[in-house]
């Protein structure tokens, strides 16, 4: 029997696909850490980022952490690309047949050049006849990324909140049913300092929502402000395109944007009064919120 009989996979079969779904999902939780996790082991193996952020370099550091985190996961993922693989062919039977069939022809009596010509010959043969289960889980990394580039922007936030001594509650902190019973959708992260301020003086608080990129999501921004009457969000980006036009947009919904300093004081934005830089946010604004509450409750 030759390889010409093996049935080429364009398909996953239903059942195999579904058992690939839990594998991934089951894989993907165990072997890749959660964004915070990370986030804390890079501030306790760089110690110099603490004093950057009391130093008041907070872009810089945001940008430092950004590439360290991701770094990270890259590493994680590689990991978890590994261990699933070697589980695919392990466990599901259209990739452990197709693994063993070409495996039959025993590789022990080949010399070096033979061996290493055969190993490729199957690395290539079966990469290629299982690609359906790799696109799969190359799909499925793509996702990933993009739904953790907002997670951890929002862990290295909330990880600056905490070295700064700030006071907040955030969605994932208390949950979400909490922050819909006060009227808040899922568009809010979070609620300097508390929500128990927000309930007593909503416009004595700071809303918070963040975005790795802006393009025209910061309507849902928006249409968060007028569903709920709040007086402004504080839309954190770390997005560096942001045109006087949209800003101007933003401005008139009552949109307040933290970005980088280098982008707040650009040519293009330094005039408007709705764009602050990280720096001016946890240091000026932040503080403000939080003396007007320090006295409120002497």
């Amino acid at each position: 029997m030759d390889n010409k009989t093996l049935n080429a996979i364009v398909k996953i079969p239903p059942d195999e696909d579904k058992k690939l779904d839990l594998l991934i999902k089951s894989f993907r939780k165990k072997h890749i850490r959660p964004c915070q996790q990370i986030v804390d082991l890079i501030f306790i193996n760089n110690p110099n980022l603490l004093k950057q952020i009391h130093d008041r370099k907070i872009s810089s550091t945001i940008l430092e952490l950004r590439d360290l985190v991701y770094s990270e996961f890259l590493i994680d993922e590689a990991n978890f690309n590994i261990v699933l693989m070697e589980e695919l062919q392990a466990t599901i039977d259209t990739p452990k047949s197709i693994l063993d069939f070409l495996l039959i022809d025993g590789i022990v009596e080949l010399n070096q050049d033979q061996l290493f010509k055969k190993i490729r010959s199957i690395c290539g043969e079966y990469s290629g006849r299982i690609f359906p289960y790799i696109y799969k889980i190359a799909l499925s990394n793509t996702n990933s990324r993009r739904s953790r580039a907002g997670q951890e922007f929002e862990a290295i936030i909330y990880k600056i909140y905490e070295s700064l001594g700030y006071e907040f509650d955030s969605q994932k902190k208390i949950g979400r049913k909490i922050f819909t019973e006060l009227g808040l959708g899922k568009k809010v992260d979070s609620i300097l300092p508390n929500i128990n301020c927000f309930s007593r003086r909503r416009n004595k608080t700071i809303i918070g929502t963040m975005k790795t990129t802006l393009r025209e999501r910061w309507q849902e921004v928006a249409e968060e402000i007028e569903r709920t009457k709040i007086p402004e969000i504080h839309l954190l980006t770390v997005d560096q395109e942001i045109s006087s036009s949209k800003a101007s947009e933003m401005a008139n919904h009552n949109i307040v944007v933290v970005v980088y300093d280098f982008v707040a004081n650009s040519e293009a934005l330094s005039s408007m009064k709705n764009i602050i830089s990280f720096e001016d946010y946890m240091f000026n604004e932040i503080p403000g919120i939080q003396k007007y509450w320090q006295i409120e409750n002497e």
